[in-house]
């Protein structure tokens, strides 16, 4: 099987590929495409936080806590009324938290390694996750950033399966197999991972565009001098906080 090393330089090269054609065909703002390479990149270390441990790894699952993070403080900032920033603040340390040290710790008691997060199924479930998740309202971007995270889980079984093979002894390791598949020895997790599946589907497809042929990718043009003013005169001027008034 492949490494980490090998696996997240794969990734990245059949994200930046996916990028590239994404720009070319549809097109997708080159902006758009540094996202979908990361998304990709990221997505081909996946199937391994079933792994309890590594060095790696745990930088990675760090990785995606800061992304959930910024994907709550994102959610957050669109609540009616507005909530306060300490619930906000609470909020994202939950979100990291919960992403950094939880996430691999439950995976790696529910299914062994090479279980059912090497599969096809678990490949459609993030994808579908992405598609769901990822803060956007373009149906077209969303789809993008979901078939960019797929190509990168995808990536990963295929290299594992490349690597199971020995070409120059014409033959195949007992690892073969066990990477790209659509199910897992063990019939619960199996069962549960395919209703995971089910369940997203149904939820993707009851936001799903009436129009199918629908793909709004929305032009982006980037006012560089207009953020940094922006962000340089929040830095000189704060908010100031208002005094309450003292009663008569």
């Amino acid at each position: 099987m492949g490494n980490y090393r090998q696996h997240i330089t794969f990734a990245w090269f059949l994200g930046a590929g996916y990028s590239v054609a994404a720009f070319m065909l549809v097109p997708v703002h080159w902006l758009y495409g540094t996202v979908a390479t990361l998304l990709a990149t990221l997505g081909g270390l996946l199937p391994d936080l079933d792994s309890a441990s590594g060095v790696e790894m745990r930088g990675f699952t760090g990785i995606l806590g800061v992304l959930a993070a910024l994907a709550t403080w994102e959610a957050f900032a669109r609540v009616e009324p507005n909530t306060v920033f300490e619930i906000h603040l609470w909020a994202v340390v939950l979100a990291y938290v919960s992403v950094r040290h939880g996430l691999r710790r439950i995976l790696s008691k529910l299914s062994k390694h090479r279980g059912i997060s090497h599969s096809i199924p678990t490949c459609g479930v993030w994808g579908l996750l992405t598609y769901l998740y990822y803060p956007s309202p373009y149906h077209g971007l969303r789809i993008v950033m979901a078939v960019a995270v797929m190509v990168g889980f995808f990536s990963h079984l295929l290299l594992d399966e490349i690597c199971s093979v020995d070409l120059r002894g014409a033959r195949v390791n007992k690892a073969f197999g066990t990477a790209m598949k659509f199910w897992a020895p063990s019939p619960w997790t199996t069962l549960a991972m395919y209703g995971l599946l089910s369940y997203l589907a149904w939820r993707a497809i009851a936001i799903w565009p009436q129009d199918p042929s629908r793909f709004d990718i929305p032009a982006l043009e980037i006012p560089w001098q207009d953020y940094i003013d922006r962000v340089l005169e929040a830095i000189r001027e704060p908010e100031r906080i208002e005094k309450p008034e003292r009663p008569g």
